[in-house]
């Protein structure tokens, strides 16, 4: 019986890595040492030029009785990229025999072999994330965990007060390549209640937004801020003023005063599209320094349920001018169709708190009703998440450095790698696979977690 060897550096992402591996390992009955000959996965960080960002190579070869597969790259995140797809895509694809008999459906890769390969994989799409008010982020070490696992690199965490712990969230997020965007409203709260047309009042929060930076936010161990402001509303005016026209200077104005005292910043505005869509030659003024981020752009990927595709031609057709609007400046989108708070009992928080601490009887509590409705949500992701490859090459093609983000919020992520997150990372790594193909490839994964279930099964 053959034993296969683990070669990998010690660094907090390969820990992730040798996780996996190992866990692969076990799962195949695989010894882990022994007498006979051994095959050995060889995970190196080596600098090459040729690679593409974040990209990895893998290869597999024999050398005299034993395999090697090498998984090398220029990051030790790059590599866990490298491991997470060897783990969850092709020792899956090499097990199956495509036959019903003689094996049984499947085959041991790790004892009977694998094919050789030799290729260099690489994201089509730089920036993937998910967006997650942080008090409903339960657990997040592991949280960000699934995160590399699906090699997602951004997470966009709104909150009413910065975390207490933030900077631990961050060094963790660090160490697995993720950058974190700490997100919070300016002059806004989840209704609309400033009047537009008191320019007094306007000017006041405005520097009620730079002093709150300055005193929470300006030193806060993170990438950047993400803000919405007036528009999350399905009207174009309100107090007789057009909000696009009120909104773009206004922001403009705080976007400068930060950006003098902290020009590296990187600042995201959360802007929904219902309420400017009529005035996008308007909003192309905002400062080129600002990502503009768009949500509710229409039809799914945008909207809550992924059931609604009654319009998705108009919503592509926006996102093709999202994708062109600004000749300088990036873009981003928010798209959703997974998983919401629950706005029927929503309260803010009072105070500063700790984010993703919570306890296993917190997190057992939410399951039943997180898997209930992501039950719902993966059941129209089979039908219709093609629709998002369409959304995803637009912004692309338009836009090679864009983010795209989705909206993941108290869906117990952390607890479970639902399809729809996986169909949605698998998107953004490769928009160019056919939607089949995709679905079939990620459905076999075995970190995968179809919502099927019922509520007392543990995950």
């Amino acid at each position: 019986m053959k034993y296969w060897k683990l070669d990998l550096p010690h660094t907090p992402a390969l820990a992730l890595a040798r996780q996996m591996l190992e866990d692969c390992l076990k799962a195949y009955e695989v010894p882990a040492e022994g007498e006979n000959e051994a095959c050995r996965i060889v995970c190196a960080v080596t600098p090459d030029p040729s690679l593409p960002p974040e990209g990895y190579r893998m290869r597999i070869h024999t050398e005299g009785p034993a395999q090697v597969v090498e998984i090398t790259a220029a990051t030790d995140v790059s590599v866990l990229y490298g491991v997470s797809d060897f783990v969850n895509l092709l020792v899956p694809r090499a097990e199956q025999t495509h036959t019903w008999m003689k094996p049984y459906y499947f085959r041991n890769p790790f004892q009977e072999g694998f094919e050789d390969i030799d290729g260099v994989y690489a994201p089509k799409v730089r920036r993937r994330g998910l967006w997650t008010w942080g008090y409903v982020i339960y657990d997040y070490r592991r949280y960000l965990a699934n995160m590399a696992r699906l090699k997602l690199n951004e997470l966009v965490i709104w909150n009413d007060f910065a975390p207490l712990n933030a900077a631990e969230v961050v060094a963790c997020a660090h160490q697995l390549g993720i950058r974190v965007i700490w997100g919070y409203a300016w002059g806004w709260d989840t209704s609309i209640n400033v009047c537009l047309s008191d320019e007094a009042l306007l000017s006041r929060l405005a520097n009620e937004v730079v002093e709150r930076f300055e005193h929470e936010y300006a030193t806060l161990p993170g990438d950047g801020i993400y803000f919405q402001s007036f528009t999350e509303t399905t009207e174009q005016e309100l107090d007789g003023r057009a909000i696009a026209d009120v909104v773009v200077p206004w922001v403009n104005g705080i976007c400068a005063r930060i950006l003098e005292k902290r020009p590296e910043l990187e600042l995201q505005f959360g802007l929904h599209a219902t309420s400017v869509v009529q005035k996008l030659d308007r909003i192309a003024q905002i400062d080129p320094r600002v990502r503009i981020v768009w949500e509710d752009c229409g039809a799914f990927p945008y909207t809550y349920l992924a059931e609604d595709v009654a319009h998705v031609k108009e919503a592509e057709a926006l996102t093709r001018q999202i994708a062109h609007l600004r000749e300088h400046g990036a873009a981003g989108i928010v798209t959703k169709g997974m998983i919401c708070l629950d706005w029927t009992d929503f309260v803010h928080r009072r105070c500063p708190e700790r984010i993703g601490e919570c306890s296993a009887e917190q997190i057992t509590a939410r399951l039943p009703m997180a898997r209930r409705v992501m039950r719902l949500a993966q059941s129209y992701w089979l039908q219709n998440g093609s629709h998002l490859q369409s959304v995803v090459r637009l912004l692309s093609e338009g836009d090679p450095g864009c983010q795209i983000l989705a909206l993941m919020e108290d869906g117990l992520f952390e607890a479970a790698i639902w399809l729809p997150t996986a169909l949605f990372a698998a998107t953004l790594w490769d928009f160019e696979i056919p939607f089949s193909q995709l679905l079939a490839e990620t459905a076999q994964r075995p970190d995968v977690v179809f919502a099927n279930a019922p509520a007392s099964c543990p995950l």
